[in-house]
């Protein structure tokens, strides 16, 4: 065997391994995390307009994504939620952020567009167990599919949603 093939599996064995810690490590911040939604769990955006979380996610997966102002990390996954908001459905809540005011100048200055709710009190964050931000909740046909916190790919949030499908 080649060179070039032993590092090619040595390599495929690191990533192997980090995918299981990176899994393990989501399985361990969110196993707190609901299972199923309840049909009345209904949020209002920004804008004032009412969104039925699990109506939502019966028809395909919907991201949710618990991020903050003050958040270190945010910055780095917040635009490729945002991007990934032109072709999937995700709400995004602002986590003691502040009033609506701020929250849309914070958008507007980092030009992000997706769809966000403020959970100024923390209460929608209690409901589903979020303790660290940023985190995302995959939602397909009123269940939570899958939970990550901290930074995470674009791959890694694709692969989720994808994967989120295959379960139904």
């Amino acid at each position: 065997m080649s060179k070039w093939a032993l590092r090619g599996i040595k390599l495929l064995g690191y990533l192997v391994a980090a995918a299981a810690i990176a899994f393990g490590v989501d399985l361990y911040r969110n196993h707190d995390v609901p299972k199923a939604l309840p049909n009345e769990l209904t949020l209002t955006t920004l804008a004032g307009e009412p969104l039925s979380v699990a109506k939502m996610s019966e028809k395909e997966p919907v991201l949710i994504y618990f991020w903050a102002t003050w958040c270190p990390v945010c910055p780095t996954v917040s635009p490729t939620v945002d991007w990934l908001s032109e072709d999937y459905k995700v709400i995004s809540v602002a986590l003691r952020s502040g009033h609506n005011a701020k929250i849309s100048a914070y958008l507007k200055q980092h030009e992000l567009e997706f769809t966000t709710i403020n959970d100024a009190q923390g209460e929608i964050a209690r409901h589903f167990n979020i303790s660290v931000t940023p985190t995302i909740l995959i939602i397909n046909d009123h269940k939570v599919t899958s939970a990550t916190s901290g930074f995470t790919s674009p791959p890694g949030i694709l692969a989720r949603l994808w994967l989120s499908k295959l379960s139904d």
